[in-house]
Parts: C-alpha cells; sequence; structure tokens
C-alpha cells in the first residue's frame, strides 16, 4: 500500500515533530511507501486531497487531525469522487489518525485516539462505504449544528484565531459562557418536505453520526451507513432544565425531554430572517439558510476491523 498523509501541524497537544518521528517509525517499520502533505492554511487540506485522489497513485489518504482538518480531506475526496463517474470504487479510503481536541467524527467510527493504536486501525482495518452529507455546498461526515452549539465553536474560532491553543478547558469556557448569553433562535424548518411551525429553538442539529463535543451523544440513534440524517430539534428550555440533563445528554439519554424533538429524513431546510451560528464538522460558519442533504454511501473509508461501525 502507498499513502499520503496530510497532517494539520497545528491540531492536538502533542508537539508535530514528535508525532511525525514516530509516524515514520512505524511507516519504515513495516516498509511502506508513503508522502507527507503539510497544511499551512484553512481549505490547504480539501486542495491537496483533491489532487492526491485525482492522482491515482495511493491506496489510503490519511488524515492527520481534527475534525476541521477531516472535513477539508473528506471534502476534497468526495469532490473527485462526484465529478469523475468512471472509476466506481476504484478510489483512495479515507484513513484517519486523530489529532485535535474533540475528535467526534474518530470518536463516532471507533477509531483510537493513541497514535499507535490508530495506526493500527489504518494498517489492518477494513474499508467499507459510509454516509456523507453536504449543506450549501459543502459536506460534512458527522454532523452541522445550528444554534447554540454553533455560537460555542464561533467563540472557539474566534479564539483560535488570536493564535490561543485550544484545550477541553477552554471548551467548556465556551459551553458555560454561551449557555449564559445565547438567546433561542426563531427558525423555520423543512423536512423531507414537510414544513413545521416556526418555533425558537435552542439548537438544531443535523447529524450523520452520535459522537457531538468530545463527550456527547446527541443523535444516539444515528448511524453512518443507514441512509438517513438524524435531526435533535431542542426549543427554549429553562436553564436549570438544561443544566440538569448534561448527564443524561453525554449519554444520549435526554430524548424524552418535553423540548427535544428527533427526526429521521434525507432533507433538511432551516431558515432563519438573519444569519446566525453553525457548525460543519466543528467549524464555524454563518449564514441564514441551510440546505441539507444526505449522500449515501458516499466515501470509502478504513474503520476498526471487524467490528461494525460504531453507532451508539
Amino acid at each position: 500500500m502507498k499513502f499520503c498523509f496530510i497532517i494539520n501541524p497545528k491540531s492536538g497537544k502533542e508537539r508535530f515533530n514528535q508525532r511525525i518521528k514516530r509516524l515514520k517509525a512505524l511507516l519504515e517499520r513495516d516498509s511502506f511507501a508513503y508522502e507527507f502533505q503539510i497544511t499551512t492554511k484553512p481549505g490547504h487540506a480539501t486542495a491537496l486531497a483533491e489532487k492526491a485522489t485525482a492522482s491515482g497513485l495511493f491506496d489510503r489518504i490519511v488524515a492527520i487531525g481534527g475534525d476541521g482538518t477531516i472535513n477539508e480531506v473528506a471534502n476534497g475526496m468526495i469532490r473527485v469522487c462526484m465529478q469523475d463517474k468512471d472509476r466506481p470504487g476504484n478510489y483512495p479510503a479515507l484513513g484517519i489518525i486523530p489529532a485535535g481536541l474533540g475528535n467526534d467524527t474518530a470518536r463516532g467510527l471507533g477509531i483510537p485516539r493513541g497514535l499507535k493504536d490508530a495506526y493500527t486501525v489504518l494498517i489492518q482495518g477494513s474499508t467499507r462505504y459510509i454516509d456523507a452529507g453536504e449543506v450549501n455546498g459543502r459536506f460534512f461526515i458527522n454532523g452541522v449544528g445550528v444554534g447554540y452549539d454553533g455560537a460555542v465553536m464561533s467563540e472557539m474560532y474566534e479564539i483560535r484565531r488570536k493564535g490561543k491553543m485550544l484545550s477541553g478547558w477552554i471548551y467548556f469556557k465556551c459551553l458555560i459562557r454561551q449557555f449564559r448569553q445565547f438567546t433561542p433562535l426563531p427558525l423555520r424548518l423543512e423536512i423531507d418536505n414537510n414544513s413545521l411551525p416556526p418555533r425558537r429553538y435552542l439548537m438544531v442539529l443535523t447529524a450523520n453520526g452520535t459522537a457531538v463535543g468530545g463527550i456527547f451523544n446527541l443523535t444516539p440513534k444515528a448511524s453512518l451507513d443507514d441512509g438517513l440524517l438524524d435531526i435533535l430539534l431542542v426549543e427554549a428550555i429553562p436553564k436549570h432544565t438544561f443544566l440538569l440533563n448534561i448527564p443524561r445528554a453525554i449519554m444520549g439519554k435526554h430524548l424524552s425531554l418535553r423540548q427535544v424533538s428527533y427526526y429521521m429524513s434525507k432533507r433538511v431546510t432551516i431558515k432563519s430572517d438573519n444569519p446566525v451560528p453553525c457548525h460543519i464538522d466543528g467549524e464555524s460558519y454563518y449564514n441564514n439558510q441551510f440546505s441539507i442533504r444526505l449522500l449515501p454511501k458516499a466515501l470509502k473509508i478504513v474503520t476498526p476491523y471487524p467490528k461494525s461501525l460504531v453507532s451508539g
């Protein structure tokens, strides 16, 4: 096998040079051919993944980074696959070595956090096709969050943009700060061509996977290969109720709350009169309309073998 590693040097707490040194030692021990591509700016991983996928030179294209890096690499790979219909099944598989803060995509796939264990999955795992989603022309693997969780990620983005190192503690502080100041949004939703009455929502999560925010399982019924998107609607909720139910949200036991609704569909449209905060696989984004659709079996990916995709 020949590998193309697309690496975000700013992801995670481990030193970049140390991570590369450890990975090189594993690859050379096993006599694999490989190339390292280092990202230098937002969007660079997508361009590198497009080129590597179209070249036909690689068996696996591996994202080393957090959810944003994985999203960018997946975007490049899916774009090439969708544009070229003459080579079905002949594209490289996406491999993941998680190195970010939350690592929700890797967690949902059952890929371990440690470099050596993730490398073992990359080499010995099985390849299979998973669904992807598309929102406003951009692809995603894990999910799209509009509202409170989008505001949290927007604040995280501003902290990162100022050059500060992100951490679990900073994420927790953003969660609390946005919890105190965020106002539920008036949104209009259409799910599989069925319009819902306009309401104020704390958050609307359209998910392909189960894992959100590093520890939460907000869409516990989701599966990455079931041909459906899972939609979690959380209406305006008293703050004390919200706080008391955080442990239930971590365990995926929150769906019985009166303010929570849950749908499974192939298409979702979310509209607002003004731009609202959103995240796409953890990356901050603003818009006043979100047109979301499922892309069944859109991405070939390496997952632990012989287990099936983790769905809860």
